[in-house]
């Protein structure tokens, strides 16, 4: 009992009856006295360390106990006897065994204390790429112009990323502990996989591929899911109509990124002109909006000058350019 009224007269919750309890247990010896100074200044380097207790707020309560006591104390007890000697004996070992306890509880509390949570940012510039490996080792690719916020560590039933541009991830697997990437739109939840995931604030689509595992895809206000993608499937979410759609789809064509490659099959000049955007750090204008739809297959590798794919680009389909500073003029 006494262990709990110190351990709750430190955390500043003990009760009166409590306290009066433990000014009693401390006038009792002055091995009592020793052992209460002990585990006080303990719990103050510990609470320094760990805690937001202030040490000032503990001295003067230590203080204000020791006053009491000082007032109170009555006259010497004169020696015991031989007969009393092994009851002494008794209460030193009684000492010793609250010793123990007390110093295991006080440790248990604060080393189980939660570490705070921070959260980093990381923004990745125009025509670069990163990596980074989280604290349970996931690890996530992280394509031009995107941003991924992250904690340090994580903690609770969740491990949640937040995601603004594109992503590839290859997550740790945590039965206990889903993984949750959130977008702007919708939010993913995975236990274990690869996939990658498009989601630049200012496109009209998020799209999400999955290259092996399982993945949920989730309202992000009800959690509900919404939608189960399985391998070699794209799922693609319309931020205008909140239309979604799944297809079969090479995923290679969607990941290579992380590869410094840039891969499309029969994709529109429109979107091929976004990832060139991102790449070169350029505005590309239509003059000629029949010219948004025209379809291109091909491999282009991000050390290529803007000049030279257009030129190849020009091969398959005729149209006219002109780059004036960061300004690409189509017609």
């Amino acid at each position: 009992m006494i262990t709990e009224i110190i351990i709750k007269y430190f955390q500043n919750t003990a009760t009166d009856e409590e306290k009066a309890v433990l000014l009693e247990w401390v006038e009792n010896s002055e091995e009592n006295k020793r052992l209460f100074t002990s585990l006080k200044n303990t719990w103050v380097i510990s609470s320094l360390k760990d805690t937001d207790q202030n040490e000032e707020e503990i001295h003067n309560k230590f203080n204000d106990l020791l006053q009491k006591i000082n007032e109170s104390k009555e006259e010497e007890i004169p020696e015991r006897s031989n007969r009393n000697f092994i009851r002494l004996m008794m209460q030193y070992a009684a000492v010793i065994i609250a010793t123990a306890c007390i110093t295991t509880v006080i440790s248990y509390l604060i080393l189980n204390k939660p570490k705070p949570i921070q959260y980093n940012q990381l923004e990745v510039p125009c025509g670069q790429q990163a990596k980074l490996t989280l604290s349970d080792g996931t690890k996530i690719w992280l394509n031009s112009k995107s941003k991924l916020i992250y904690p340090d560590h994580f903690s609770g039933l969740m491990r949640e990323v937040l995601l603004d541009g594109e992503g590839y991830f290859e997550v740790t697997h945590n039965e206990k502990n889903p993984f949750i990437v959130r977008t702007s739109t919708l939010k993913v939840k995975v236990l274990g996989t690869s996939f990658n995931v498009a989601s630049y604030n200012n496109d009209n689509d998020m799209r999400l591929t999955l290259e092996k595992g399982s993945v949920s895809m989730l309202d992000p206000t009800s959690d509900e899911e919404v939608l189960r993608v399985k391998p070699n499937e794209m799922a693609t979410f319309s931020k205008i109509d909140h239309h979604l759609t799944v297809k079969k789809v090479e995923t290679d064509l969607y990941s290579s990124w992380r590869n410094g490659q840039f891969k499309f099959r029969k994709l529109s000049f429109e979107e091929i002109s976004k990832r060139l955007s991102r790449n070169y750090n350029v505005t590309i204008i239509f003059h000629n909006k029949f010219l948004k739809t025209a379809k291109f297959s091909g491999v282009f590798f991000n050390y290529e000058p803007l000049d030279l794919i257009l030129r190849v680009l020009q091969t398959n389909t005729a149209f006219r350019y002109k780059i004036e500073k960061d300004t690409v003029t189509i017609k």
